[in-house]
């Protein structure tokens, strides 16, 4: 296990390992949506914002490991920083579908500000509306629940190979 982890040391590779995380829940999210009808609520969707900043900033980080060490640093804080903030969403969304709080308003379609019957009827036909507190094809757990744990996992990993590697910097 010790010659594993001092893979992950180098920020180079924790990089592209976090990069390649991001690219991965990415692909597998997309799928599920085009793929297999999951229709995403808009929390599901707000989830992907840290996975797209982790890989952005992934692929930076990578590429400024060797000449610019300091940044690629930075650029891995931000990307710990993203997994927090996809960690707080899944949070957020988990205890919105088991019910322990409210969802936003636009949970389960906001309706379009009108007092036009005829805009409100084109409205309902034409747009799907996702409940945010029905989890998206369980599988044991809903993709949040599954979203959460990856977030928690990936945010403690993180966050150890940064301190374990933190004497390079």
């Amino acid at each position: 296990m010790k010659n594993l982890l001092d893979i992950f040391t180098d920020r180079r590779n924790l990089a592209l390992l976090l990069a390649a995380t991001g690219a991965g829940v990415l692909a597998v999210v997309y799928t599920a949506q085009y793929g297999f009808g999951c229709e995403p609520c808009i929390l599901c969707r707000y989830q992907r914002g840290p996975y797209y900043a982790l890989l952005i900033l992934g692929l930076l980080s990578a590429a400024s490991a060797r000449t610019w060490p300091k940044a690629s640093f930075g650029f891995l804080l931000l990307c710990g920083a993203a997994i927090l903030t996809g960690l707080g969403l899944s949070g957020y969304h988990v205890g919105v579908e088991e019910r322990w709080w409210m969802g936003p308003k636009a949970c389960g379609g906001a309706l379009p500000d009108s007092d036009d019957i005829e805009v409100l009827r084109q409205y309902l036909l034409n747009r799907p509306i996702v409940d945010c507190t029905v989890p998206m094809c369980k599988i044991g757990l809903s993709m949040t629940g599954w979203n959460f744990l990856l977030s928690l996992g990936l945010a403690g990993f993180t966050g150890f190979m940064l301190l374990r590697g933190r004497k390079r910097t």
